[in-house]
């Protein structure tokens, strides 16, 4: 690595010339004594790395290694008498990989221990951070901003992808003269052999400072290809790899769109991985992309003579990985960029779905458990495959509760919910994955189309749907609780009641959302903001995911499973204090109690609520009566009952509007919020026609507004600043 050409001009052009010149610094704490090492010498290698297949590979990666003077060998007999004071001595392992047997990672993490039991903390332990932190603060938002392009961008837009991946990464960044041996680690070989250290002389991977100083040199390069994509269209040179990228089936059927006016163009980087997305006009575009992005790599890793040796991996180049093309593999998922979707990688989705049909066997067959650490690592990857599948975070709850007691194996035959509601059901998704894509527009959350508030009581539940970019019917909705749901609900009186409010409330959640699929019509894409006055369901809505309620659980699965079968984009949950929540206070408790919110019937309902609450331009509310198949459905979770994921999937009649129906209307959000604000004061009526109402009016509108705003925001992935360095 050395910056050359625009990259010199970049503000991170100094530091990245002493890296160059003078190698990055390591500080990984205090010198280890001579007992150290030999402890850490009789450890040696991690059991992987002693397989014979992954000791040959070691062993000629460490010869390529010395060849090109990246790594040096010393014999411990000629430097035990006097050995470097920062020699440090680490694990070697040998992971398998997918585009090779393995891949050797030194654990830096790993703490040796003494005769004495004492442990020597372990070489990233020690470390102090000195590398730039703001280098490696883009790595948790590329894929999020490359899915929200792919969401906002127009139906009918073809977007191209191409990738360019830094062939030996980390090994282009060489440590300080000294500092290398910080890295040290035993030679894994035959029997009998004299202890042989290897000690690398660039970064390693596995040490927790590699990737800020390693980003802090790629995140430049990608500054430097996205100001040289502002360049005039045809103004670069061609780059000696141009023609890997200007090939196959889907760049040379384009033709110029007649709805295309301007290139649209984003550049990522994701450590090692460059990651171009194009909207072109025409195939002189994506030639310029092409150029920008290459031209900006080797301007910070410099070209080599012989192709195989160059910074941007020829054999990645070769498996057509920089050829832009409408189908690409990126960061772990599979986009598609002309139906703009997104699935998990087959290799990875098969690896997954092999993992979690052999514990269901497993369970059939009441065989031995799962060992904690492989349950652990695969719900971990299901969280990773789930970012394609947001709905399916919600099926996770039975495996949350095993993960907290972390017990030494998982017995699936013992727990049916663990087996039938979170395993059959994940593995379900991720086969339907691949047939049934997640479109890009249904992963990102934005302003909602449609707004609902609900409330629930002992009594029961009540709610109301508006329209706010997009118009419905101005609707309210209640139901009451049977009997015995009322008399499983915890009081002072009932503390042995199996229902909590909480409990009640989340019901309600689901029943509100229920309700709006059907008179909002939800579609793929829409978005969808639901208020609650109770802070424990908007958590678990936030999660998708309860911790402390079994019930909770299963409604959240539910309105998860909801959720992907109408394919709306992540729901907007939102926490309204209970003093506010008024207009949904009616409805909730027109059962008996307050006397004077008493309804009989939905046509006393409506004429007190329309009196209470009338729309503005003479609108009209309308009653909604929920169904009785989808009440019993929505008991059926309290009462505890099994229900399997088709029955969430493939509803009833969800109910109907009764009695004269309104008009459908939008833009009646911000109207509600005045409804918050107290109609009286000391107990009188305040007038709302005064100065002090309106700008009580005025100040709830001001923060609604900034609240939903927040978290949308919150939702949203940060912006690229022009320089990494900025900020």
């Amino acid at each position: 690595m050395c910056p050359s050409g625009a990259a010199l001009e970049h503000p991170a052009a100094d530091i990245l010339l002493d890296y160059a010149h003078g190698g990055c610094p390591v500080n990984s704490g205090s010198d280890w004594t001579v007992d150290m090492m030999t402890a850490a010498i009789t450890r040696g290698p991690h059991k992987s790395a002693l397989d014979p297949e992954a000791m040959a590979q070691l062993q000629d990666e460490v010869k390529e290694k010395v060849k090109v003077g990246q790594a040096t060998v010393v014999l411990w007999d000629d430097i035990k008498d006097s050995p470097p004071s920062q020699l440090k001595i680490s694990p070697i392992a040998m992971i398998p990989h997918k585009s090779r047997k393995f891949r050797a990672i030194l654990d830096l993490s790993y703490r040796i221990q003494l005769a004495d039991n004492e442990k020597i903390p372990a070489v990233n332990e020690s470390s102090v951070k000195t590398a730039p932190a703001g280098a490696i603060d883009q790595l948790g938002q590329s894929l999020s901003r490359i899915i929200h392009a792919f969401a906002q961008a127009d139906t009918d837009a073809k977007i191209f992808m191409a990738k360019w991946d830094i062939k030996d990464g980390f090994w282009r960044l060489d440590c300080q003269e000294g500092a290398e041996w910080n890295f040290a680690y035993v030679l894994p070989q035959a029997e009998g052999e004299p202890v042989r250290l290897v000690v690398p002389t660039s970064l390693q991977m596995g040490w927790i400072e590699s990737p800020p100083y390693f980003c802090a040199a790629s995140e430049t390069g990608r500054d430097v290809a996205a100001q040289y994509a502002e360049a005039p269209i045809g103004s670069l040179d061609n780059h000696k790899f141009i023609s890997h990228t200007l090939q196959g089936l889907d760049y040379e059927a384009f033709t110029s769109p007649t709805t295309v006016e301007e290139l649209k163009y984003m550049i990522e980087v994701y450590v090692d991985a460059y990651i171009s997305l194009a909207i072109p006009r025409t195939q002189d575009d994506l030639r310029h992309i092409a150029n920008a992005v290459m031209t900006g790599i080797h301007d910070v890793f410099p070209p080599d003579v012989v192709n195989e040796n160059d910074p941007i991996s020829l054999k990645k180049l070769l498996k057509e990985e920089g050829m832009w093309a409408l189908t690409k593999d990126i960061l772990g998922f599979t986009f598609d960029g002309v139906a703009k979707t997104i699935w998990l990688e087959a290799p990875k989705r098969d690896k997954l779905l092999s993992t979690l049909t052999s514990w269901l066997k497993q369970s059939r067959r009441h065989s031995e458990g799962v060992p904690f650490d492989e349950f652990q690592s695969t719900i971990s990857k299901l969280r990773h495959a789930f970012v394609s599948i947001p709905s399916g975070k919600g099926l996770l709850s039975p495996c949350n509760t095993v993960l907290r007691l972390q017990p030494p194996k998982v017995f699936f035959h013992r727990n049916n919910l663990l087996r039938q509601e979170a395993i059959e059901d994940c593995r379900t998704l991720l086969r339907e994955s691949t047939t049934r894509p997640t479109k890009c527009c249904e992963l990102v959350a934005d302003w909602p189309d449609y707004v609902g508030v609900k409330d629930a009581s002992g009594h029961g539940v009540g709610g109301i749907v508006l329209g706010e970019n997009k118009a419905c019917i101005p609707t309210v909705f209640r139901y009451e609780w049977p009997d015995d749901i009322k008399a499983e609900i915890q009081s002072e009186s009932n503390p042995n009641g199996t229902l909590t409010n909480s409990d009640l409330e989340c019901a309600g959640l689901l029943m509100l959302g229920l309700v709006m699929e059907d008179v909002c019509d939800i579609e793929s894409g829409d978005h969808v903001a639901a208020y609650s006055d109770n802070q424990p369901t908007v958590s678990w809505v936030v999660r998708l995911a309860s911790k402390s309620s079994v019930v909770a659980g299963q409604l959240i699965r539910a309105l998860a499973l909801r959720m992907k079968t109408k394919g709306a984009s992540p729901l907007t949950p939102l926490h309204i204090a209970g003093v506010q929540n008024a207009m949904t206070d009616i409805p909730s408790r027109s059962f008996g109690q307050p006397k004077k919110w008493h309804c009989e019937t939905y046509t006393e309902l409506l004429t007190l609520f329309s009196e209470k609450f009338p729309l503005p331009n003479q609108q009209c509310w309308t009653v909604y009566q929920v169904s009785s198949e989808i009440s019993t459905r929505i008991l059926s979770v309290l009462r505890m009952k099994h229900s399997t994921l088709e029955e969430w999937r493939r509803l009833p009649s969800h109910g109907k509007h009764i009695g004269d129906v309104g008009v459908p209307t939008s833009k009646l959000w911000e109207w509600t919020l005045s409804s918050r604000v107290p109609r009286s004061k000391n107990g009188s009526e305040a007038c709302q026609d005064s100065q002090e109402w309106s700008e009580l009016v005025s100040s709830t509108v001001t923060e609604g507004r900034y609240e939903l705003q927040r978290s949308v925001a919150l939702s949203q992935p940060l912006e690229r600043r022009v320089r990494w360095t900025t900020g």
